[in-house]
């Protein structure tokens, strides 16, 4: 199945980028040079009389001449886009875009938060997150297991750092029940940081006993069949 780029997502230069698998770099090219070269065509019509072919051809030049000299200055951009997932599994690629979006909704909390200890907790919990889905799209049957995870710790986290956002210094209120729920959604965040850490190390671990398990079984038929070394 071939995969197709959704546009939905962008990463800018703070973000936590998903693996190299799951974003594709796309050249965007700057409408500026059209416009430009549109602009000049325009007003090359009112001000000359074009009724003739030559006419035609030197308004076609002047078009083409804008267009090129205006991509000296705004030049094409290489940007990563955001793959649509492709589990073979429909669900399973409904969940992985939906924790897509709350990931997305937890980077812009995560912009609006200046402390840079909290910013790095909230990176880590996106990364993990990202690995889960990863893991989702290897594997689409793992989808029951992490479904906690993504449709329920990670709105909860959004709604969290919607809070922690507000109650950022200097923007909300300087009370002392604000000034103890931001300590609690702090203390909160790295609860959920290592909560997803856990999750993925037990992935891990199961991953690697997959394979230590069919290693097991084709040894056995390797024996079985006198296909062994020394046998």
């Amino acid at each position: 199945m071939s995969k197709t780029v959704s546009e939905s997502v962008r990463f800018p230069r703070s973000a936590v980028k998903p693996a190299e698998r799951s974003i594709k770099k796309v050249r965007r090219k700057s409408p500026i040079p059209y416009l430009l070269a549109g602009l000049a065509g325009l007003m090359y019509g009112v001000n000359m009389p074009v009724y003739l072919f030559s006419e035609y051809l030197k308004l076609a030049i002047l078009a083409a001449a804008v267009y090129w000299f205006a991509r000296i200055f705004w030049k094409d951009r290489i940007v990563e886009v955001e793959t649509e997932p492709d589990s073979g599994d429909e669900s399973a690629n409904e969940l992985i875009r939906e924790a897509r979006l709350a990931i997305t909704r937890i980077r812009a909390c995560n912009d609006a938060i200046a402390d840079p200890i909290l910013s790095r907790t909230i990176e880590h919990i996106e990364g993990s997150a990202r690995e889960m889905l990863l893991r989702i799209e290897e594997k689409p049957e793992l989808q029951n297991q992490l479904r906690t995870f993504l449709r329920y710790y990670l709105p909860t986290t959004v709604k969290i750092l919607n809070t922690r956002a507000e109650l950022e210094p200097g923007k909300g209120s300087t009370s002392k029940a604000a000034f103890e729920t931001r300590a609690r959604t702090e203390r909160m965040l790295e609860q959920i940081d290592k909560a997803f850490i856990k999750q993925n190390d037990a992935l891990e671990k199961n991953r690697y006993l997959d394979v230590q398990v069919e290693m097991d079984v084709l040894d056995g038929m390797l024996r079985s069949n006198g296909l062994t070394a020394g046998e």
